[in-house]
C-alpha cells in the first residue's frame, strides 16, 4: 500500500477533483492509478548526469550528457551498445539540448553556441549516431546572438532561431526545415506580435522602443503537441553601472508562450502567441520553475520568479503560478487561467506522460505526482516515491526521470501503471 498521507496537503490550490475513467500512459495501458518505479537503480556510477532522454517507451535504452570529471563533457548511451560521443572540445554543457524525437528509437542532441548552431541524430534501429555540419549564417543577422532550439512539425524536425535580445512587443522568429542530412532547408520569417487591446496604447508593449533580454525557458517534449510549444521570457536588460542617487530601477519580466504549428492552407507554418503574465519587482529576477507541458487541447505553463544575482527575496514569489490556456483559441486571445497558486516550498513542476500532462512536487523527501485533467489537479491518481533529501529531477521524456540526491546514487525513474494486486 503506497503512502498518501501528504498528498492533500501537498496538492494546495487544487479545485475540487473530478475523477476520469482512467491515466493513459505512452505504454497504452489504461491506469486507475500510477505509480513511480525505480527502472535503474544507480545511473553511470561515478558519472554526473546533465541531462536524459530515453529512447523508447518501456525500454531501458537511455543517452546522457555527462561528465566523469570536471572540464570533461560525454553523450553516453546505457546500456552502452552504442558507441557516444566525446564532446569536451565541441562545447560547454549549458550549450546543449538533449531531447527525444516524436519518433520511437529516435534521439537528438542540439548544440548552441549564440552564433551558430549543430545537429546529432541517434537512430537506435540502426545503432547510428549521425553528426551534421556546423550551421552558421541564419539567420543571417549579426545585430543580437540567438537561440537555437530543434522542433518538430509531425515528424519533420525544423530549427529555431530566437534573438537573444529584441522588443517586448514584436519578437523575429525564424524557421528553418532540417534535411535528412542535418543541414537547413526552406526557411521562413515570423513574427510574435502580441495583440493590443482597444484603447490600451499607454501599456501596449507594441510601444516600448527599447530592447530587452530574451531567453528560452522550455520547450514542450515532441509528440505532446500538434507542432511544438515553447516558453520564453521577456525581461528589463539589467543597468550595469547605476548612480547612487537615482531610484532603484524597476525591472519588467514577461513570460509568453510561443506555439508553432503546420498549416496546410498556408505557405508558413502558423505561430501563436499568448502572453501569459507580466511581473514588475524592484530588482533582477528569474522565472523559476519555468516549464511547459501539452495535452490535445490544451497547454500548461507553471511559472514564478527567483531573486536574480543583485536581487532580494523580496522579489521572489510567494507562490508558482499553473497556467492553462486553450489550444483551440488559435488567435491567442485566450492567455490562460491560472489553475492554482502553488507554495514555493513544494517544489512543483510539470511532466509529460504521454499525451496527458502530470503535477510534480518535491516538499520533502517524498515525490508525488498527480495527474492534470483539464483544470483540475487529480488528487485521486497519485505516485508516490522516497527520493531523498536535496534531490534534483532531470526529465526524460516518455515518462522518465532522473533523480540526482546528495550521498545517493542517480536513478531513472519510470511513471508507470501500478500494479492492482498491490492495492
Amino acid at each position: 500500500m503506497r503512502a498518501r498521507g501528504l498528498v492533500g496537503a501537498a496538492l494546495l490550490g487544487a479545485c475540487s477533483p473530478v475523477t476520469p475513467p482512467g491515466l493513459v500512459l505512452d505504454i497504452g495501458r489504461m491506469c486507475r492509478d500510477i505509480e513511480l518505479a525505480v527502472a535503474d537503480p544507480d545511473v553511470l556510477p561515478g558519472w554526473r548526469i546533465h541531462a536524459a532522454a530515453i529512447a523508447r517507451s518501456g525500454e531501458d535504452a537511455t543517452w546522457y550528457l555527462a561528465s566523469e570529471h570536471p572540464g570533461e563533457l560525454a553523450l553516453r548511451r546505457v546500456p552502452e551498445d552504442i558507441p557516444g560521443v566525446d564532446l569536451t572540445t565541441v562545447g560547454a554543457t549549458h550549450e546543449f539540448t538533449l531531447s527525444r524525437g516524436p519518433i520511437e528509437g529516435q534521439i537528438w542532441l542540439t548544440l548552441d553556441r549564440g552564433d551558430e548552431a549543430r545537429l546529432w541524430r541517434i537512430d537506435e534501429d540502426g545503432a547510428e549516431l549521425s553528426a551534421g555540419p556546423t550551421l552558421a549564417g541564419f539567420p543571417g543577422d549579426a545585430s543580437t546572438e540567438w537561440f537555437y532550439r530543434l522542433v518538430f512539425l509531425g515528424h519533420s524536425p525544423h530549427l529555431l532561431a530566437l534573438p537573444r535580445l529584441t522588443r517586448a512587443g514584436e519578437v523575429p522568429v525564424h524557421v528553418a526545415a532540417v534535411t535528412p542530412e542535418l543541414e537547413l532547408g526552406e526557411r521562413w520569417a515570423l513574427t510574435a506580435t502580441v495583440t493590443c487591446p482597444p484603447l490600451s496604447e499607454l501599456n501596449c508593449p507594441l510601444l516600448w522602443e527599447d530592447l530587452r533580454e530574451l531567453d528560452v525557458l522550455d520547450v514542450a517534449e515532441p509528440g505532446s503537441v500538434a507542432g511544438a510549444a515553447l516558453l520564453i521570457s521577456i525581461a528589463t536588460l539589467p543597468d550595469e553601472g547605476p548612480a547612487p542617487e537615482m531610484p532603484a530601477a524597476v525591472f519588467q519580466t514577461l513570460v509568453i508562450s510561443l506555439a508553432l504549428q503546420r498549416d496546410a492552407t498556408a505557405e508558413a507554418p502558423v505561430l501563436t502567441r499568448r502572453d501569459h503574465v507580466a511581473w514588475t519587482t524592484a530588482g533582477p529576477v528569474l522565472p523559476s520553475p519555468a516549464q511547459i507541458a501539452a495535452d490535445p487541447l490544451g497547454i500548461y505553463v507553471l511559472a514564478g520568479l527567483v531573486p536574480g544575482p543583485d536581487g532580494s527575496s523580496a522579489d521572489a514569489t510567494p507562490a508558482d503560478y499553473l497556467y492553462h490556456a486553450d489550444l483551440l483559441k488559435a488567435d491567442g486571445a485566450d492567455e490562460g487561467d491560472v489553475i492554482a497558486l502553488l507554495d514555493r516550498d513544494l517544489h512543483s513542476h510539470l511532466l509529460q506522460l504521454g499525451s496527458r500532462v502530470a503535477l510534480g512536487q518535491l516538499p520533502t523527501k517524498h515525490w508525488y505526482v498527480a495527474p492534470l485533467d483539464g483544470v483540475t489537479i487529480d488528487e485521486d491518481i497519485v505516485g508516490t516515491l522516497e527520493v531523498g533529501e536535496q534531490a534534483t529531477l532531470l526529465r526524460a521524456g516518455r515518462g522518465q526521470v532522473v533523480v540526482r540526491a546528495q550521498s545517493a546514487p542517480t536513478r531513472r525513474v519510470q511513471i508507470a501503471c501500478a500494479d492492482p494486486t498491490q492495492e
